[in-house]
């Protein structure tokens, strides 16, 4: 039986690269393709697929809280990380989120290909080009990819991305589904729980902990 596939980013070209190199691939097969963190969750729960295929940075609902979702209720699901970011903090970020291997988007379809290969027998994997960072990283000793955000739950960590992305109260609740008031309430306890005041400083919190990019 072949390895089933999702694949999740923004970029439709992108998607359809990869699924059409793949689809050379006898041994894989792609099911599902999107460029929605949500959807990206909903498929993976539904579908149980043995390999996700991932952007750490799409809108909405990043790809780094969609797999932060995704890895303890599919444990068989492999996770790689097909990231344009190059920075130490993001391979980091995606593998404390679940992610079983990290590739950039520079990279060549060998990469990708040996990355694939290797994640599906159970090992990890990180670009050639980068894997210095980790090691740097280990000689310093430093502390987590981003600083600590477990003050936050996965709903406020959503609500937090979505206003720092410029959407108002009332956009949040229709996305979500719950009452502009719910929104509200959240937004006062999450710059509560931060000890920050404002859109603003809301917005830096979030582009500094890697919640969101806003890149187009």
């Amino acid at each position: 039986m072949p390895v089933t596939v999702l694949l999740a980013d923004e970029h439709a070209l992108l998607r359809e690269g990869v699924a059409a190199l793949l689809a050379a691939l006898t041994r894989y097969e792609v099911i599902g393709s999107t460029a929605d963190g949500r959807e990206c969750v909903r498929s993976a729960l539904r579908c149980q697929p043995g390999l996700i295929v991932f952007d750490c940075a799409m809108r909405g609902l990043s790809g780094l809280e969609a797999i932060r979702r995704i890895a303890p209720r599919c444990p068989q699901t492999r996770l790689l990380c097909l990231s344009g970011y190059e920075d130490a903090r993001w391979v980091r970020a995606a593998f404390d989120a679940g992610a079983h291997g990290y590739v950039l988007k520079r990279d060549g379809f060998g990469v990708l290909r040996e990355a694939i290969d290797s994640v599906m027998r159970h090992r990890y994997f990180i670009s050639p080009d980068i894997a210095h960072l980790l090691v740097d990283g280990l000689r310093r000793h430093d502390g987590p990819a981003f600083a600590p955000r477990e003050a936050l739950s996965a709903r406020e960590r959503e609500i937090t991305q979505l206003f720092a992305e410029g959407l108002s109260a009332r956009e949040i609740a229709e996305r979500l589904h719950v009452s502009v008031k719910t929104v509200g309430t959240h937004r006062e306890h999450i710059m509560a729980k931060l000890g920050i005041n404002g859109i603003a400083q809301l917005t830096r919190y979030a582009l500094r902990e890697g919640i969101t990019t806003l890149e187009p």
